[in-house]
């Protein structure tokens, strides 16, 4: 809300987006548990409900009944009122809505501490402290809990204000800081009474976005379709999100999706090395309805001058509100870092080719770590001794064929199998949080460690038997167990295997003559084991600790691999 927007302002804008609500989402919020209601208690839920749908619809792709299906609010909703599972982008969204008529209201303490405990509850798979409407979303939930790299958006919605009073802030603080002990897998959003105006405004079809950008060392293509491209500086760029938000990005297929790792990482590098922004950044690609180069700096390419009518960034949306976020903190080297910048023409474009450039620049494929180990000559060795020693196929490269388990493995099967069977527990925590880190690079540990002229195919070969048999396993068990026990058979599947390992004879693991089916039977039993003592050790140490999390942390997990061998 502007500074200084009185009451009246603030009670049309509340009526706005009351409007919006009932237009958008009349049809699909289910309010069958307040038949017998009061009209004023049955629209007051109607409007938190759908208040919880736009808030979804505000961080997804979304129509307005699929937002309405993740609605849970109601009777024993344990304090989330809506929650949106993103599996392309790997995000949870968890809602928590409060409708307020006046415009001034905020979140309690109450409902701040509901949410939070409700929240803790749905990470360790309580699903029987919650109702049915949730319940019904338990698979989907369920698997979403299971991938270790998923993130979470706790988002607090409201028509009143976005500040939080001191001990309601302090219950998310602390939530925070417990749950990205180890790396950021939560974070937190506010959205109050001028959010939702905005973004109702936008949806209405807000005024269309025009305005001149300043190109350097420009260029130009003409066929098939006209295209202008060049650099421009950041702070150009921030002052384009300071005018015009996230209506900049109505045509892409995401909105900027807040302190993600990306954006913590666009945010470094233009405070540690804003020279080289332009190396190492993908830039911005913006559809205009019409460019038009204007006559200042008409004799040169160093620089031109463009009017752009209906511009929509359709990627790069990141970087731009990225950059936005670090010049609000002050951060410097905004007005050297360059970002490259294309403009497309849509004048004389045939239909669909819009949505078809918006699709495309957001999927192309980016270069991993993976596709720098596929040069390292070992890995072309020990496809060579795979194949003639053991008739193994190996896949190294991306987008090679995977073998059958029975016929192979992948360089990604034997890099997390390696891992963990190295006495170091942190590799195999690395294994199980970020496998690239193990690559960061070739020419030094962890990579060397695992991969060097003294590793041989049986070793390879082998590890990977044992870490199948391992899964397989545990798969097993899984079926047999719920709630936390069930996570940390989960989120400690490596620790169980880099624990089965310790157990193993591995002396004689690189031997051809050595009959390794005797380990391999020895497998089950022990994972079982494994799994039975780690769970009692963290069931001990770190009753209450957030699993996902906890399994990344190198010193507890080094510590837990000590309790359970010393047992």
């Amino acid at each position: 809300m502007p500074t200084g927007t009185g009451g009246g302002m603030k009670k049309l804008w509340v009526r706005h987006i009351k409007d919006a609500l009932h237009t958008g989402f009349e049809e699909h919020i289910d309010l069958s548990d307040y038949e017998k209601a009061p009209a004023s208690v049955r629209e007051k839920a109607f409007l938190s409900r759908a208040l919880a749908a736009l808030t979804v619809q505000r961080f997804t792709e979304l129509s307005a009944r699929e937002a309405a299906a993740a609605v849970v609010d109601g009777t024993g909703d344990n304090g989330i009122d809506a929650i949106a599972i993103d599996s392309q982008q790997r995000k949870v969204i968890v809602v928590q809505s409060k409708w307020d008529g006046s415009g001034d209201g905020s979140l309690g303490l109450g409902d701040s501490r509901n949410f939070a405990a409700g929240f803790k509850d749905l990470l360790d798979t309580k699903f029987d402290r919650f109702n049915s409407r949730l319940r019904a979303h338990e698979e989907k939930i369920t698997a979403a809990l299971d991938d270790i790299d998923v993130t979470f958006i706790l988002v607090v919605a409201t028509t009143g204000v976005t500040e939080l009073a001191g001990p309601s802030s302090a219950v998310f603080e602390d939530l925070l800081e417990e749950m990205n002990e180890t790396q950021d897998v939560v974070s937190m959003e506010v959205l109050g009474l001028n959010d939702f105006h905005s973004f109702i405004s936008e949806g209405l079809g807000g005024s269309r976005i025009d305005f001149n950008a300043q190109l350097g060392n420009w260029g130009t293509v003409s066929e098939p379709y006209e295209a202008y491209y060049g650099v421009v500086s950041a702070a150009d760029i921030a002052g384009w999100y300071d005018r015009f938000g996230d209506r900049l990005f109505s045509q892409n297929i995401r909105k900027a999706l807040g302190n993600t790792g990306v954006n913590e990482s666009v945010a470094q590098t233009l405070l540690k090395d804003p020279q080289h922004f332009w190396y190492f950044n993908n830039g911005v690609t913006a559809l205009c309805e019409s460019v038009k180069k204007t006559p200042r700096g008409a004799a040169t390419r160093t620089f031109g001058d463009f009017a752009l009518t209906g511009v929509s960034i359709v990627n790069g949306a990141q970087t731009v509100a990225s950059i936005n976020q670090a010049a609000h903190k002050g951060e410097n080297g905004l007005d050297e870092a360059l970002v490259w910048v294309r403009f497309i023409n849509l004048e004389g474009c045939p239909e669909g080719f819009a949505t078809d450039v918006t699709r495309a620049t957001n999927t192309q494929n980016t270069v991993e770590t993976r596709d720098f180990v596929a040069l390292d000559p070992e890995q072309d060795r020990l496809r060579t001794e795979l194949a003639l020693s053991l008739k193994k196929t190996y896949s190294i490269k991306r987008g090679e064929k995977t073998p059958s388990p029975e016929h192979g493995c992948t360089v990604v099967d034997a890099t997390v199998a390696l891992a963990c069977a190295n006495r170091e527990p942190s590799l195999a925590v690395l294994a199980k949080s970020r496998v690239g880190g193990l690559w960061e690079s070739t020419e030094k540990p962890p990579y060397r460690t695992l991969f060097n002229p003294g590793v041989g195919p049986y070793r390879v070969w082998r590890c990977v038997e044992v870490m199948r048999e391992v899964d397989s396993t545990l798969e097993e068990l899984k079926r047999q167990l719920e709630g936390r026990a069930r996570s940390i058979c989960l989120q400690g599947n490596r620790l169980v295997l880099h624990l089965v390992f310790r157990e193993l004879d591995l002396q004689r693991i690189d031997d051809a003559e050595f009959d390794w089916t005797l380990e391999l039977k020895r497998v089950p039993s022990l994972a079982k084991r494994a799994l039975e003592a780690l769970t009692s050790s963290v069931e001990e140490v770190h009753p209450g600790s957030y699993l996902t999390s906890l399994f990344k942390n190198r010193t507890k997990c080094r510590d837990l691999v000590q309790r359970v061998r010393a047992e």
